[in-house]
């Protein structure tokens, strides 16, 4: 420990991108108790989009790799401009564990979960946490296949979904090693009026329904389906438009598919954006129609924001939602289902409300903020009393 009352936390991800888990590390780094905690935020790539939004009391280090990013989605690292650097990171990580000797390790991706479990064989005083956040988590995958195998190496591994914990269970991991912490967010920036102007700004009628969708353009997100939809919706609430916020690799195709369809005049594309709160201020309804997930961030900020929700029963989803109590739910790859659910909700303005209210209830009682900064230093002091 760095003092006799402080813990040395190192919390490591392979970079601080746009995403679902990058986005909780940076909100669980800030929250921690400043008294208890001196935190450094590791990452193995130098490009950090999210690096600005750790408070001043965080410290931020890097394994110094040049990460190759693409025109389509900057704001993700595809993978190292060196490969060299796939041997070098590994041990300059272990030299700098060896060196310091972190009382905490915590991890949170496939890449840092495997790095994250050599520095414990080299430093076997520094507890070490890793993560699971997306099932099923592609074995194919040699990195993956890895980190799945290695699980069992950590002093304990956390999951944002029960589904998660299963997963891991399953790889060979003890029960009493696992824990389940849900995701959690400041709900109270999603308690607000869209912005003057905002709407206007996007394209979008002042009094238009507006059903929309955040995440990454990548193929497990469902775009596809929801655009097929949108196709029906539109013949059933001709003044409906659709906001798609988020940025990918699929973009070009899902802007070709939208024409193709016919829906490309009432379908807005926004690209990468960092005012999210006042984007679902904006709407009327969500739509998530993942084919697998953890415990996705957007729909739970959506649930935050009172919007009544369409997804996919899948493993993250079902836990955030009750269906026909917090939000409505449709088969993976069902765009008949999904349109007839977003027709439901955009004409059915009592049952819209119902639903968009339930759902905020549900993000402010179980999955705020303090509640998961409160779990994680739980399971830090639980673990560091059993290491000594």
């Amino acid at each position: 420990m760095t003092g006799d009352d402080r813990v040395d936390l190192w919390l490591f991800v392979t970079a601080l991108s746009v995403g679902g888990a990058e986005k909780t590390l940076v909100d669980l780094a800030n929250d921690l108790d400043r008294e208890r905690y001196d935190v450094t935020v590791w990452t193995i790539f130098e490009q950090n989009p999210l690096a600005d939004r750790l408070d001043d009391h965080v410290t931020l280090r890097t394994l110094g790799v040049e990460g190759v990013t693409s025109a389509d989605h900057a704001f993700a690292v595809e993978g190292a401009a060196d490969p060299l650097d796939y041997a070098r990171a590994p041990v300059r990580f272990v030299r700098a564990a060896r060196r310091d000797r972190p009382d905490v390790i915590q991890s949170f991706l496939p890449s840092d979960n495997i790095l994250a479990r050599a520095a414990g064989v080299a430093c076997p005083d520094t507890v070490v946490i890793t993560g699971v956040r997306l099932v099923p988590t592609g074995e194919d995958d040699i990195r993956q296949a890895i980190d799945n195998w290695s699980s069992r190496f950590a002093d304990h591994v956390v999951s944002n979904s029960a589904a998660g914990a299963r997963f891991v269970r399953d790889y060979g991991v003890p029960e009493e090693r696992v824990s389940v912490i849900h995701n959690g967010r400041d709900l109270s920036r999603f308690e607000r009026d869209a912005p003057e102007g905002l709407r206007d700004g996007l394209g979008l009628p002042a009094d238009a329904p507006v059903v929309g969708t955040v995440g990454r353009l990548i193929d497990r997100k469902g775009h596809d389906e929801l655009l097929d939809a949108w196709v029906t919706v539109r013949d059933e609430v001709p003044d409906a438009h659709l906001l798609v916020v988020g940025d990918g690799p699929r973009r070009a195709a899902l802007e070709a598919r939208a024409s193709d369809r016919g829906v490309a005049d009432c379908v807005h594309f926004t690209g990468l954006r960092d005012d999210v709160p006042d984007l679902l201020a904006a709407m009327d309804a969500f739509a998530f129609p993942s084919h697998y997930e953890g415990l996705p961030g957007a729909l739970l900020e959506a649930m935050a924001a009172g919007l009544p929700c369409v997804a996919t029963p899948v493993d993250g989803n079902s836990e955030l939602l009750t269906a026909y109590e917090t939000g409505l739910f449709v088969g993976v790859d069902e765009p008949d289902e999904l349109a007839w659910a977003l027709v439901r909700v955009l004409q059915n303005d009592a049952f819209a409300t119902d639903l968009g209210d339930a759902a905020a209830a549900r993000a402010r009682h179980t999955f705020s903020l303090d509640r998961m900064t409160t779990a994680f230093e739980s399971l830090y002091e639980r673990l560091l009393a059993d290491s000594r």
